[in-house]
């Protein structure tokens, strides 16, 4: 009886310092420092907004930048205004998606509502960090798997990779479903955001300076 009551005030003290306490963090730096492994266990962040925005709002970067075209493996992008995103095709038929989610009126400060995720319709959520020096989490999206990195500014930028749209089952039909979704394409989302980070950002991170 004695190890369940210590059991039970352990699970209760670590509930508490995911929920309110802020993760343990080194200060920013240049280049970005390595963040702790159990960030991820925390529901609160020591973010920055200071770093300017990496993804431009349109396939600019591209034309600027040919290696990253080819750090994704995909053809040349275009842009989809309602996605807000850069999508790319690839040979194998899958897209790549390159877009942000950007502060306005509404949601000033982003990505609070996407590392405790805010919206009751996500799928497969996971929280992780991208080359050890970006906050990020990976969730179903559409047809495929969604990563959403925090760059140390006030935008979030989204790497998606999945098949074009009507070419896969909607994320929530079924649990299997979104297992074999989420296998087929949520790691190769995940390389997709180091390529793409790699490629604009080198040295940078959450706590960039």
């Amino acid at each position: 009886m004695r190890n369940r009551a210590i059991t039970a005030i352990a699970v209760a003290a670590a509930a508490l310092l995911s929920g309110c306490a802020v993760a343990p963090a080194p200060p920013p730096g240049n280049p970005a420092p390595r963040l702790p492994a159990d960030s991820i266990a925390y529901d609160t962040l020591p973010v920055i907004t200071s770093r300017p925005k990496l993804f431009p709002g349109d396939c600019s970067q591209f034309e600027k930048n040919p290696r990253l075209q080819g750090a994704l493996g995909a053809s040349s992008p275009m842009y989809n205004p309602y996605a807000k995103a850069c999508v790319l095709t690839r040979s194998a038929g899958t897209q790549v998606e390159v877009g942000s989610m950007d502060p306005d009126q509404r949601i000033p400060e982003p990505w609070p509502g996407w590392w405790k995720a805010y919206d009751y319709n996500i799928h497969h959520f996971r929280r992780m960090l991208l080359l050890d020096r970006y906050y990020a989490v990976s969730q179903l999206d559409r047809y495929g798997c969604l990563v959403a990195v925090n760059t140390g500014s006030l935008q979030v930028v989204t790497v998606r990779v999945g098949a074009k749209a009507g070419n896969g089952p909607v994320p929530g039909d079924s649990v299997d479903a979104d297992r074999q979704t989420a296998q087929l394409f949520c790691p190769d989302a995940q390389k997709a955001a180091e390529d793409y980070l790699n490629t604009v950002d080198p040295g940078g991170g959450s706590l960039a300076s």
